[in-house]
């Protein structure tokens, strides 16, 4: 039993020492929304690296070995949970380095938990213990960029709520339903979505139902996302006059990357209200 504790108490030690005395210790994010948190809160005292690029939805990202790898030799590892990215699920289940945020998400709830302004300050302070665990001489600093964060982020969600609050909120189409928390904790109205549930592609059906209602004038807008190829909104849009509005919710071109320096998430989440305040203001 000595031995075992002993063996635990050393793993501990050796991996504050290695933390200590690297430069730049690697934190691996799944997605480029965690990756800009950390960022923000790690500043220059870590290298915050990306996982799945922002161009795949999280969805239909495919491990390869050297991402395996990259995983294996992190010094922390940071995702969402098994609900979104489940290609992580069983290679981190022996991971000591891995930390899911929410790993009791359950199917039924919507995993895009960057998107709920509430959340997104607990992932930040989360972020901010976390690595003061591992490094904690810097743990003062940590907290000190989660909280700037946190007062940058309230006072531009202070803003979005008053703007939106300003505008006739209309029925819009979305590619599908990642958006449920950012929709409720504005007070906008549930979008109609091209997918549904699980389906990877819409029916006939379906599509010939949208674009009746297109045709109609029933929405204000259509969004569409860089992490989907273009053919299938071209098919319900085409011949009709009807704004088609790009929203980003992986950061893939609001945000070249996490830089050095803050407001990286700041960024991305702007461009999700403004795309939504562009699609009212038609």
């Amino acid at each position: 039993m000595k031995a075992v504790v002993w063996g635990v108490l050393t793993a501990w030690m050796l991996s504050n020492i290695a933390w200590a005395d690297s430069n730049k210790p690697v934190v691996l994010s799944s997605i480029m929304p965690l990756q800009l948190i950390v960022q923000d809160v790690g500043g220059d005292a870590i290298s915050a690296e990306l996982l799945a690029p922002a161009t795949v939805s999280p969805h239909d990202f495919q491990l390869r070995p050297s991402d395996a790898q990259r995983v294996h030799s992190a010094d922390l590892v940071i995702w969402i949970g098994p609900v979104l990215e489940t290609y992580l699920d069983k290679l981190l289940r022996k991971q000591e380095n891995a930390v899911a945020l929410y790993p009791d998400l359950k199917h039924d709830e919507d995993p895009h938990l960057w998107m709920d302004a509430e959340e997104v300050q607990s992932i930040a302070r989360r972020v901010a213990r976390l690595l003061s665990d591992r490094l904690p001489s810097r743990g003062a600093y940590f907290h000190a960029n989660a909280a700037r964060f946190s007062s940058e982020f309230r006072q531009y969600d202070k803003q979005l709520r008053e703007e939106i609050g300003r505008r006739e909120r209309r029925p819009y189409l979305l590619l599908h339903d990642g958006f449920s928390r950012f929709e409720n904790h504005y007070g906008l109205p549930a979008g109609e979505m091209v997918i549904s549930g699980s389906d990877r592609l819409p029916g006939a059906r379906h599509i010939v139902e949208l674009r009746k209602r297109l045709q109609a004038e029933e929405f204000a807008c259509v969004f569409r996302e860089p992490q989907y190829a273009p053919a299938m909104l071209k098919a319900l849009t085409v011949g009709l006059e009807i704004p088609v509005i790009e929203i980003d919710p992986l950061g893939a071109r609001s945000v070249a990357g996490a830089k050095e320096g803050a407001d990286g998430f700041l960024e991305l989440y702007r461009q999700l209200g403004q795309a939504f305040l562009t699609c009212f203001d038609h």
